[in-house]
């Protein structure tokens, strides 16, 4: 169903959940097109008895990011990298409610922050995604709070470029100042050399909306291209792009049924094929040099039924073993925030009214830790040994902090 975006601020902490993604250093191994989701190795395990993560024995907090920026300006975080440095935005706030400021995306190295020049335009835009991969920046600009929006421009920076440069605007794309909703999860991802994210379009179908995956070179040389038609969450590696088909995307696709693809030049395989229930879709994915890790929202849970069942699962499954451990969460997945590091995989349940913790599954010790919970903004971020997590605000009217450490598990 085709929805007109209007604006929709994140009221209940002020900021939108940013994008979780990790850098991805090396090719997955090559995958099997037959693997199935039901747990193997130890069987499913659940959050519920996850006990607190130990600073100083799980974790080295490396230091806590201050989101208070000049003159009544909130700092958010948007990704993290692997050397500890942020992807940070700076949010002025609006004249009303309503409207947006111009927000200005920079790097932050322990307390040092550095911004890139302002990327101004006919109407103020908020810097709402972001990605990288070593020292390389992506990241999407939006007149909406939400990502959804007929006016959306993608950026990125590469090392010692002072100056972002512009390489999509979407009114150059759209035909329409309708546009449908983004279908969540990923939004934009990079391996260094080439710009991945989701567009989404108004059609004809019964559906009445489509998505598909654009590309472009990262220096903005190449013409702006379609990679994947019918598709979402898009993440890179070095051996091409990992993305999520359902039957939300695509409706030739049968209700039951997702996969989990690898698009590598003119070949798309299947890394994992999985069941659903109809009307269940799935949510996200994150992937790491040794393992994919994505989600699947519980049965039943919609926007119109907040009250059922909210059991997702989360799916971490070994590119080099094809083990897949499953793990049953406290919450249906709708809105994950996820993220991948080398040795883990972290969550939280994003803005969701289900479980508000954040979690890490330590993949060598196939232990579940608690990290913390913060209802209303329950966000990770990772790269590489880094694991970022959300701090609850010191009131209602304050943005949250976040800590920043360095992953050790046991």
């Amino acid at each position: 169903m085709i929805r007109s975006v209007g604006f929709a601020a994140y009221a209940l902490i002020g900021l939108t959940l940013a994008a979780c993604q990790s850098d991805i250093g090396s090719a997955p191994a090559t995958p099997s097109s037959t693997t199935k989701t039901s747990a193997t190795g130890s069987g499913m395990l659940t959050t519920r008895t996850a006990p607190a993560a130990v600073e100083g024995r799980e974790f080295a907090t490396l230091y806590n990011f201050d989101p208070q920026g000049k003159h009544g300006a909130r700092v958010g975080l948007l990704a993290i990298r692997r050397d500890g440095s942020a992807v940070i935005v700076n949010s002025p706030p609006g004249v009303d409610v309503e409207t947006i400021a111009q927000s200005q995306v920079g790097v932050q190295t322990g307390q040092h922050r550095k911004w890139f020049p302002i990327q101004s335009g006919s109407r103020p835009r908020e810097a709402s995604d972001a990605a990288t991969y070593g020292q390389t920046i992506v990241w999407v600009e939006t007149t909406q709070a939400m990502r959804a929006s007929p006016d959306l421009k993608v950026f990125a920076v590469r090392s010692g470029q002072e100056r972002p440069t512009l390489l999509s605007k979407s009114l150059d794309l759209s035909k329409s100042d309708v546009i449908p909703m983004s279908p969540g999860g990923n939004f934009i991802t990079t391996d260094g050399v080439h710009v991945w994210w989701v567009r989404t379009y108004p059609t004809k179908d019964p559906s009445g909306w489509g998505s598909q995956i654009l590309v472009r070179d990262i220096a903005g040389r190449g013409p702006l291209a379609v990679a994947i038609e019918r598709a979402k969450n898009p993440v890179a590696a070095k051996a091409g792009l990992v993305y999520l088909r359902s039957p939300d995307v695509d409706p030739k696709m049968p209700a039951n049924r997702y996969e989990l693809r690898l698009h590598q030049g003119t070949t798309d395989t299947m890394l994992v094929a999985g069941d659903l229930v109809e009307g269940e879709p799935s949510s996200t994915i994150c992937a790491s040099e040794t393992f994919i890790a994505w989600a699947v929202n519980s049965a039943g849970t919609s926007s119109e039924n907040m009250q059922a069942p909210a059991d997702g699962r989360l799916h971490v499954l070994s590119l080099a073993s094809k083990v897949q451990q499953v793990i049953e969460l406290g919450d249906n997945a709708g809105g994950l925030s996820l993220a991948c590091g080398n040795t883990f995989v972290a969550w939280g349940n994003g803005s969701g009214n289900g479980d508000p913790g954040q979690y890490v599954f330590d993949i060598p010790s196939s232990k579940i830790w608690k990290l913390g919970e913060l209802r209303g903004y329950s966000a990770v971020q990772a790269a590489g040994s880094i694991l970022a997590w959300a701090l609850p605000p010191k009131s209602t009217q304050d943005a949250v902090s976040w800590r920043v450490t360095k992953w050790q598990g046991r």
